[in-house]
């Protein structure tokens, strides 16, 4: 099996052009920093994700490479709504108390702008915090500013496995 996998990456990457040699180092080094990494996943890692909670908001910076572009050469809609996912879950995780988790029961997303640029960055804040759900908005901006996407999100609240 090791072997075999070290044959078709050899020659995967042998008729690969630059772009695509980028795409296998770039694949290669999210799963080595996933590695090192418990709390991180491979989704993460694949999207060089840059997460912070400043101010009461919870903000993820990806970069835009080919891997998350679609055949127009613009963002993925499905790794638009992973970024806003990802960045209103981790405010969530960061708003509830450790024994506590919770999982997305709803994502309304509204694509506004094509997705260009070096970056995008999501903004997830808080609409609202019951006992049972909470509800948050997320904004994604393009590098040069524009909003590119709104959305809002449900997160039901469930007790954490250990």
């Amino acid at each position: 099996m090791k072997e075999e996998l070290l044959n078709q990456l050899n020659e995967v990457y042998s008729e690969a052009s630059e772009a695509e040699k980028k795409t296998i180092e770039e694949l290669i080094n999210a799963i080595l920093r996933k590695q090192k990494n418990e709390n991180s996943s491979y989704l993460s890692e694949i999207l060089q994700a840059k997460g912070r909670f400043i101010d009461n908001h919870y903000e993820i910076t990806i970069p835009n490479s080919e891997i998350i572009q679609n055949s127009l050469n613009i963002v993925h809609g499905g790794i638009t709504a992973t970024l806003i996912d990802s960045a209103m879950g981790g405010l969530v995780f960061e708003l509830l108390p450790e024994h506590q988790a919770a999982v997305t029961t709803e994502l309304k997303v509204n694509y506004l702008a094509p997705g260009i640029g070096s970056s995008l960055t999501c903004i997830a804040t808080l609409i609202n915090k019951g006992t049972n759900l909470i509800v948050t908005e997320g904004k994604v901006y393009r590098d040069d500013g524009k909003l590119m996407a709104h959305a809002t999100g449900s997160f039901y609240i469930i007790k954490r496995k250990k």
